[in-house]
């Protein structure tokens, strides 16, 4: 069943077209990433799909209900929830309240979320009382998720979770991200820089460049892909260097 579906999306920023012709899916369950170099337009497909930024042309559909140009709160009201890049959590409310403000648009209890975010986040709840804005970095990605989780979503899109983090958080923030999706059945759309830990944690990927798809297919595949190895994951190890080449290169093979 698909829960997302963008077709011919086209975002601009003033005259200059940040996205051209963008085409996705999510099905039901599923953990899909997109990948691109800083600039490929990865930020601006999540900020239109939640409604921070107006389509210039296209459709997106959730749940067969078309939410292009929506306000935010309404695609959040829908069953999509964000957990932006840089985290952006609230550094002078409690844990517990930037929790509590993730649930703003349900009517009933919160305490059963706001438990099982606990569960997967321990440290949270030791340090409910706390404000966020003294948290760690990964401890404040962590509140992020796990406000994002308390709209109850059928979609939850993560954009750039890995960012500022140490690998070894990283692991930990990606194995939280798996258990989530197997365990709890969270739908995903993620967006990450970190090619080898979104192609290792997804079940399908997107790869986008300069505003456009360029390539698609299982992680499996995207993995093994030559292209993919030589231009975004590395051969060499050097994935910055790989991601330069990748922008400059003008044709696939």
């Amino acid at each position: 069943m698909s829960v997302l579906s963008v077709r011919n999306l086209e975002t601009y920023y003033g005259a200059i077209a940040a996205l051209r012709g963008v085409s996705i899916d999510v099905e039901q369950g599923e953990i899909v990433t997109i990948l691109g170099a800083n600039g490929a337009g990865k930020s601006t497909l999540m900020k239109t799909i939640i409604g921070l930024m107006e389509p210039e042309k296209g459709q997106i559909t959730f749940m067969d209900k078309p939410i292009g140009g929506l306000d935010p709160d309404r695609v959040v009201r829908q069953g999509v929830s964000l957990v932006p890049e840089g985290r952006e959590v609230f550094p002078y409310l409690t844990i517990e309240e930037n929790l509590k403000l993730g649930g703003f648009t349900r009517k009933d209890n919160l305490a059963k979320d706001i438990d099982l975010v606990y569960t997967y986040f321990p440290i949270l709840k030791e340090r409910r009382k706390q404000v966020a804005g003294y948290l760690s970095g990964g401890q404040q990605q962590m509140l992020a998720i796990g406000r994002g989780l308390m709209s109850e979503p059928r979609l939850l899109m993560l954009d750039e979770p890995s960012l500022g983090l140490s690998p070894l958080l990283t692991q930990e923030i990606f194995g939280i991200i798996s258990r989530l999706n197997t365990k709890e059945g969270v739908t995903m759309l993620l967006v990450e820089q970190n090619a080898h830990m979104a192609l290792e944690t997804a079940h399908r990927g997107y790869v986008l460049e300069m505003g456009r798809i360029v390539m698609t297919g299982n992680c499996v595949d995207l993995m093994a892909s030559d292209d993919i190895q030589e231009f975004y994951l590395g051969k060499t190890g050097d994935t910055q260097r790989g991601q330069k080449r990748w922008k400059r290169r003008k044709t696939w093979r």
